[in-house]
């Protein structure tokens, strides 16, 4: 069945078409920036397809919003709270395309309202006291709606990372509700991180209830780390040492595949971080600061078999040495 322009775009990829087209389109690109995007445009032939569809969209409309503008002020409100989603819906609306749900922050399956919407920005933490005494820490690029209606404590976590500390209540269970289902405490502290197609939970303090989206409730005892799909728990552990080490601006990784480690430093970088697939699962340990992206990269570089090309201000490729 054919695809229209109506179409919906794969997350990652529509990103990044985006970006390079306001890029482009600034006039700013230098002769390396300009070759990096031939490369990108033909590693990967759905790189080449996103980004004629939204060349395609932009004639249709006539004009664009990005000719002639600088690409400075446009990144920076991409990377400020709420500004990453609603200009890459917007800018694909502009030309006629949508991105698919994970991109908008949007989750299916939620049946409570959204009373109010907590997030964070590119490279920002941020704590917030919630209206039953409960305390809400975001990591970068977060976002949770809260719903404390009719003696019910809830929380959504669309995106990113949270450490939750439930105020006690035995009478009225905190639920915590991700992509691949819902989470309970009457009291304790919790970590979640909504990945692309599961969920991850550790329990810092106290035990809880975990109920798959399509599976079975269960126990999670404290100091215990869970990886969940809807349907069943994938893997349960101790927690390891230095999990919570973002909450003071640091990645501690233990034999961590790179490609994890540079999931994590997107969300503290403006602009893109492209890895070569090949050098996803290489291991990597050390302490890194979170707040200090380009001083990790370089540590990185030191330390594996990897070359960091910069091409401009908001392009970074990681490449085998």
């Amino acid at each position: 069945m054919s695809r229209g322009a109506g179409a919906v775009l794969e997350d990652s990829v529509a990103e990044e078409a985006v970006l390079w087209m306001v890029r482009l389109q600034s006039g700013e690109v230098a002769s390396a920036e300009r070759h990096a995007f031939e490369v990108w445009l033909a590693t990967d032939p759905r790189h080449a397809a996103a980004f004629s569809r939204i060349q395609k969209g932009l004639g249709a409309a006539q004009s664009s919003p990005w000719r002639g503008r600088s690409s400075a002020p446009i990144l920076q409100a991409i990377n400020a709270p709420s500004g990453r989603r609603t200009f890459l819906r917007n800018a694909l609306a502009f030309g006629g395309l949508a991105l698919s749900i994970s991109v908008l922050g949007r989750t299916a399956g939620v049946s409570w309202p959204s009373v109010g919407e907590l997030e964070t920005g590119t490279a920002e933490r941020r704590t917030w006291q919630l209206a039953d005494g409960s305390h809400v820490q975001l990591n970068a690029r977060s976002r949770v709606a809260t719903a404390f209606v009719d003696n019910q404590r809830r929380l959504q976590l669309y995106q990113g990372e949270l450490v939750l500390d439930v105020a006690k209540d035995s009478r009225t269970p905190f639920t915590l509700r991700t992509a691949q289902g819902v989470i309970s405490s009457t009291g304790g502290r919790l970590m979640v991180r909504q990945n692309a197609d599961a969920t991850c939970l550790s329990t810092l303090e106290g035990s809880l209830r975990l109920t798959p989206g399509k599976g079975p409730s269960i126990t999670i005892e404290p100091q215990r780390s869970v990886l969940f799909n809807d349907r069943v728990v994938v893997e349960q552990q101790a927690m390891r040492k230095g999990e919570t080490a973002w909450l003071s601006g640091w990645l501690e990784a233990r034999n961590q595949p790179l490609g994890e480690v540079v999931d994590t430093l997107r969300t503290y970088r403006r602009g893109i971080v492209r890895l070569d697939n090949s050098l996803a699962s290489l291991s990597v340990s050390g302490l890194y600061p979170l707040d200090n992206s380009d001083q990790t990269l370089e540590m990185l570089e030191q330390q594996l078999p990897i070359r960091v090309n910069r091409f401009g201000p908001y392009w970074i490729s990681i490449e085998r040495a």
